[in-house]
């Protein structure tokens, strides 16, 4: 079984050493891919065969392809400087970086300090744990890849769950309801929402909450399209075949070709779990485990508004007290 898996990890700010760190990964993957040898520090693993594969591999295929999507657990250190890695050794500079981190509209305009640079488009150190992410930005910002916001704005998040899809913009609507989830994939979808907050969550949450689940994956999907060829960062939920962007793209951009790289850890696999992967990615990359504490231990529900019936006043209570316990899906 696949685990959702969130959390938040403070880390001091290291920014000299980790772009010191990206940049020696050049030179250590500008020779080996070559040679089309397994790395010995690498676990890639193409789903279709169920064979390790070396990172030239996956260079080639995303070089091949219109989209890719790299997802990542978003306190995994490992996974933000494997995607670094494999992102110095590519060579694609048309390629256009679409980032779950950023608001959809936003363009990182690189100066000589990452930090501030990433400030002016929007990033929230906080809430994304930085530095966690700084190798995999550090790297972008040494390729010179353009990097776009993909991401919805917490305004318009807030604005679905009080107004439902009446309030997702027009230019998404039409294929936000042309890529309407099978039952199987939005039984899914529900039952990962609720094991990414504690099996707590209130079922009349469970709606909204998918709506705006799925108006991000029509958000990052909309961008990948426009900026092809493109590749996505963001979390493993939203690069899934099942519920996420490549199932919005098969419905809307059938022609676009698409891989999809998911980066899990050693708990999450063994030979046995391949064919469930299958039906969600096409390779994944296998990362030692990450130390963390169980997000659950000291959850809690908070308690609702007074006057429940009024739906604005319990979903903006909602939207407030939950802004900090989101879904492992991000």
């Amino acid at each position: 079984m696949i685990k959702n898996l969130y959390s938040r990890s403070p880390g001091s700010k290291l920014a000299l050493l980790s772009l010191v760190a990206s940049l020696s990964y050049v030179s250590l993957l500008r020779a080996e891919p070559q040679s089309g040898k397994i790395e010995p520090d690498v676990n890639v693993v193409d789903l279709k065969t169920g064979l390790q594969v070396p990172i030239s591999v996956l260079l080639k295929k995303i070089e091949d392809n219109d989209i890719t999507l790299l997802g990542e657990l978003h306190d995994s250190a490992f996974h933000h400087k494997a995607r670094a890695r494999l992102l110095l050794a590519l060579s694609c500079p048309q390629c256009t970086i679409i980032s779950e981190h950023l608001p959809a509209g936003q363009q990182v305009v690189f100066s000589d300090n990452l930090s501030d640079s990433l400030a002016k488009a929007g990033f929230d150190f906080k809430g994304w744990g930085w530095p966690l992410h700084e190798p995999l930005f550090s790297a972008i910002e040494v390729k010179k890849m353009p990097l776009l916001g993909g991401n919805v704005s917490s305004t318009l998040t807030a604005d679905i769950y009080k107004r439902g899809e009446e309030a997702i913009p027009s230019a998404f609507r039409e294929k936000f309801r042309q890529s309407t989830l099978s039952d199987a994939a939005r039984s899914k979808l529900d039952d990962d929402l609720k094991s990414g907050h504690c099996g707590k969550l209130p079922n009349r949450y469970i709606p909204p909450m998918r709506m705006v689940q799925r108006v991000k994956d029509s958000f990052f999907a909309h961008a990948l399209v426009e900026s092809s060829p493109s590749i996505l960062i963001a979390g493993n939920g939203h690069i899934r075949k099942d519920y996420g962007v490549p199932q919005i793209l098969a419905s809307t951009a059938p022609k676009q070709r698409v891989v999809s790289i998911g980066f899990i850890e050693q708990e999450q696999w063994t030979p046995k779990s391949i064919p469930a992967l299958a039906k969600l990615y096409d390779y994944v990359w296998i990362s030692p485990n990450t130390v963390r504490e169980d997000p659950c231990k000291d959850f809690s529900l908070p308690h609702g508004p007074k006057n429940s019936s009024d739906i604005v006043v319990e979903t903006d209570w909602f939207f407030k007290s939950f802004s900090h316990v989101q879904s492992a899906l991000r």
